[in-house]
């Protein structure tokens, strides 16, 4: 019984992924559907890329991915299919794989001409996605539905420099959420003009306090106790932050 989860930027109030997941219950009658997210803001693939890279792996071995935030569908970006560490990935390849794409990948575009052609050429998650991954959870192999393929789609702000990361995800208690790993932190970091000194957890901070922390994908992220870090600091998705190598204001 395979599991099939579905990341969309569609929302809940139309009828897109009650088609979507139509498709799949026709097509992939044992397996199991599990919504991780339809409020991705529409077009936001930055943000979809983050919340696929901290959710999917802890899901079961051979769990099939469904990623569908598309802004350029039915245009000239290409549909892949993607396995990486026991996981599988449908979608887009606009950068919403951007941070799979690390994990030791093999990618595979797809190509199949009388998928395409019958396609609706607005919704591919329907379509296109949907199909494919009923498809892999049969065991079909993928290379059916196109040649293997190197991932093209990036972040709007590139790769990550070593020692050096960006604010990628303000999540909806206005933490910031950046990329940079624990082992490159240190035991304080800059970001946007303040030097703040890693601390355990929230109530290592004053109220209303800025406070810097291990997150729990691991990497850096900036809050404050009781407050909003991204109105505190005016730090959009983008801003730099940088191991200081100094000892911050903090505790």
């Amino acid at each position: 019984m395979a599991i099939i989860t579905l990341t969309t930027d569609f929302g809940t109030r139309d009828g897109y992924v009650g088609a979507v997941k139509g498709v799949l219950a026709r097509r992939a009658v044992d397996s199991v559907l599990v919504d991780i997210a339809h409020d991705i803001p529409p077009g936001d693939i930055a943000h979809a890329a983050w919340v696929v890279a901290t959710s999917a792996n802890e899901f079961p071995y051979g769990t099939i991915h469904i990623v569908v935030v598309d802004p350029g569908v039915g245009g000239a970006r290409r549909g892949v299919i993607i396995s990486a560490l026991g996981q599988w990935y449908v979608g887009p390849d606009n950068g919403v794989f951007a941070y799979v794409a690390d994990r030791r990948s093999t990618a595979w575009a797809i190509e199949s001409p009388h998928l395409l052609a019958s396609a609706s050429r607005t919704f591919h998650g329907r379509d296109v996605f949907a199909p494919i991954a009923a498809s892999l959870s049969r065991g079909e192999d993928p290379a059916s539905w196109g040649s293997a393929t190197q991932l093209t789609g990036e972040l709007p702000w590139g790769s990550r420099p070593e020692r050096e990361g960006r604010v990628v995800h303000i999540d909806r208690f206005g933490n910031l959420v950046t990329d940079l790993p624990r082992s490159e932190a240190g035991s304080s970091v800059t970001i946007a003009g303040r030097t703040l000194a890693l601390v355990g957890t929230y109530e290592d901070a004053a109220a209303g306090e800025l406070l810097a922390y291990i997150g729990s994908a691991k990497t850096v992220e900036i809050a404050v106790r009781d407050g909003r870090a991204d109105r505190a600091l005016e730090a959009p998705r983008g801003t730099i932050i940088r191991p200081s190598g100094a000892a911050g204001p903090y505790r």
